[in-house]
């Protein structure tokens, strides 16, 4: 009798990893096995030292296993094309106008300073979010009823709960405006940093590049550039006018010292 140590990915691949391990013995389609006396009354393996195979590896490598994984990726959801070439534009989009702000500041600061820059991605986002949305979306990410909150006692309810969060963001198209939102937030940063910078002298190429991928952290960045330059004046850049537009006019905003 064999005795089962571990279980297979597929009897189908453990069957074909164990063929071309053990020709022509009689073993069991099962991974990790201990043999007794076997063919023709030879021991194969000591009970007491048994034999554990490693099918699981090696049928990844089988076709059949191959297909198998194929056939598991197909039939996960798909996102739309649409919605694909949305997120990588706008991810492009905000990328390359990060990489601009880091290398010409002054000569982008005039377009950046405006409303423009931010209209694509936010167009983008509320297209996304659109399609994204469900009748449950609300509910899973912010759990509760007026019923029970007004029961008596601290008992808050529709607040943002992390395992509900972790459920949306298993919908493909959930993910995809999540992404769209966070490059809004991201340029919308970068933004800042690099007028604040030119209103005070203060380099900003590190903390905007920072910022493009951890949104946070190049505010970080900034705040701690700004303040090393105040205890070491040399470090400053010089400061440049920045002139902000809108629908109105415009204004010139000078360069101060606080």
């Amino acid at each position: 009798m064999a005795s089962i140590l571990c279980k297979p990915l597929s009897a189908t691949c453990a069957k074909q990893s164990n063929a071309t391990r053990f020709k022509g013995v009689p073993f069991s389609y099962k991974c990790g096995i201990s043999a007794r006396p076997g063919l023709a009354g030879k021991v194969i393996s000591d009970s007491r030292h048994p034999l554990v195979c490693k099918a699981s590896a090696a049928a990844a490598a089988k076709p059949c296993c191959k297909a198998a994984a194929a056939a598991a990726a197909a039939a996960a959801p798909a996102l739309p094309e649409g919605v694909i070439l949305t997120v990588v534009a706008g991810a492009a989009y905000t990328a390359l106008s990060i990489v601009l702000m880091a290398l010409f500041p002054r000569k982008t600061s005039g377009f950046f300073s405006s409303v423009w820059p931010f209209v694509p991605l936010a167009l983008a986002y509320l297209v996304l979010l659109v399609g994204s949305w469900s009748p449950d979306t609300l509910s899973i990410m912010m759990p509760g009823s007026l019923e029970a909150g007004l029961k008596g006692g601290f008992n808050p309810q529709f607040l943002p709960k992390l395992e509900g969060i972790a459920s949306l963001f298993g919908r493909l198209p959930v993910t995809a405006s999540w992404v769209l939102h966070i490059m809004c937030v991201n340029l919308f940063s970068a933004r800042w940093c690099l007028l604040d910078g030119l209103r005070n002298g203060v380099p900003t190429a590190h903390s905007l590049l920072l910022g493009a991928v951890f949104g946070p952290l190049g505010l970080l960045s900034h705040y701690l550039t700004k303040a090393l330059t105040r205890a070491v004046p040399s470090l400053k850049t010089d400061q440049q006018p920045v002139t902000l537009k809108s629908e109105s006019g415009s204004i010139i905003i000078l360069p101060y010292s606080e």
